[in-house]
């Protein structure tokens, strides 16, 4: 069974879990566990983890979305606890943040091209002109997802790479989406192209916005997924 655990998020969801700015999910099924992102605070992210069953020593690769310390900012601390895992990286990550992995003993990998990561998962590659960006891509039984974490370089821009990489649509979006100011028209402008490259289900949080999370609701309607801390999504 693949599923996603949100387990840093500044959308609080769940009792019991320490919410902050910030996003990291845990995803589980495939042959290495993956942590994507890392939060802010590795203390909340770790305390989190904790909290929902899951140890640090079961991760077997970090994936940075990009480096900005709300995803970047806690995988100093993680790798405190477990530096046994490779740390993929987007290209054009700021060398210091390649060397402070480098110092806790774990294998950073810059990411340029989009490809094979493993069996049934894919990076992007680093897109967009402005903020170096990867998402995540995974394949379930039936569906492909595509993880990501603020969606910098625009998130149709980033599935129609995700679609390009695997040689077919994406049908689950998951992660920040980088909407927090965006209009409502603009927020219903980029739902209905998502929903025209053929997403079929949507689970936004981190910094989607209020309008974006209306705007998805009305168009994909039971496709859309309330997310936020603590939330398991399951991978189709």
């Amino acid at each position: 069974m693949y599923e996603l655990r949100v387990v840093f998020d500044n959308v609080e969801l769940t009792p019991g879990l320490e919410s902050e700015w910030g996003f990291a999910a845990v995803i589980t099924g495939y042959e290495r566990a993956i942590l994507f992102d890392a939060g802010s605070d590795g203390n909340i992210l770790l305390a989190n983890m904790k909290a929902l069953g899951i140890e640090p020593g079961e991760i077997g690769i970090v994936f940075v979305s990009h480096p900005h310390d709300d995803h970047l900012g806690g995988l100093d601390r993680f790798l405190l606890e477990n530096p046994d895992v490779e740390v993929l990286l987007p290209d054009r990550t700021p060398p210091e943040a390649v060397e402070a992995v480098e110092a806790r003993g774990a294998l950073p990998m810059l990411v340029d091209e989009g490809g094979t990561i493993m069996d049934g998962v894919w990076s992007t590659g680093t897109i967009g002109d402005g903020t170096p960006e990867q998402g995540l891509i995974l394949e379930g039984e039936t569906a492909v997802t595509l993880v990501t974490g603020c969606a910098h370089p625009g998130i149709a821009e980033m599935v129609v790479a995700a679609s390009d990489v695997i040689g077919r649509p994406v049908d689950l979006v998951v992660g920040g989406l980088h909407l927090g100011g965006a209009s409502k028209r603009e927020a219903g402008r980029v739902a209905e192209r998502l929903a025209a490259l053929g997403v079929t289900a949507v689970a936004p949080s981190h910094c989607s916005g209020d309008a974006c999370v209306e705007a998805l609701g009305r168009v994909f309607g039971d496709g859309f997924v309330e997310s936020g801390l603590g939330r398991t999504v399951p991978l189709p």
